[in-house]
């Protein structure tokens, strides 16, 4: 109630001096997708979660864009469904890939699932 007594005071001079120094708060960090959820995104809390961040990973990897001249990963012609539950299997098998990031412990699914020749 204050400021806004201020502000109409002030006109637009203290409303510039409001905002600058008007206490600021940091930007919310991006927080990666956990290895956990993409776990149980796959597992089946929400399939079309998991098979459209693999789908991501995949398209990515396929373009050109994950960086390095030797693939990561050389995927065949198999289901999504079947990519999922891989995944799925993967953290399953591989407790500590879940406090990764998913993409990691996707990456590293999807290598062993479609090794380069």
């Amino acid at each position: 109630m204050m400021v806004t007594r201020l502000l109409a005071a002030c006109g637009g001079f203290g409303l510039a001096v409001y905002l600058a120094f008007a206490p600021m708060s940091p930007a919310g960090a991006y927080e990666s997708t956990s290895g956990e959820a993409l776990h149980q995104a796959c597992g089946g809390a929400a399939p079309h979660v998991c098979l459209s961040y693999l789908a991501g990973i995949i398209d990515l990897h396929q373009a050109g864009l994950a960086g390095g001249e030797v693939p990561l990963f050389c995927p065949e012609n198999a289901p999504p469904e079947k990519v999922g539950r891989g995944v799925w299997l993967y953290y399953e098998q591989h407790p500590d890939a879940l406090e990764l990031p998913a993409a990691l412990g996707a990456v590293q699914a999807l290598a062993l699932m479609f090794p380069c020749p």
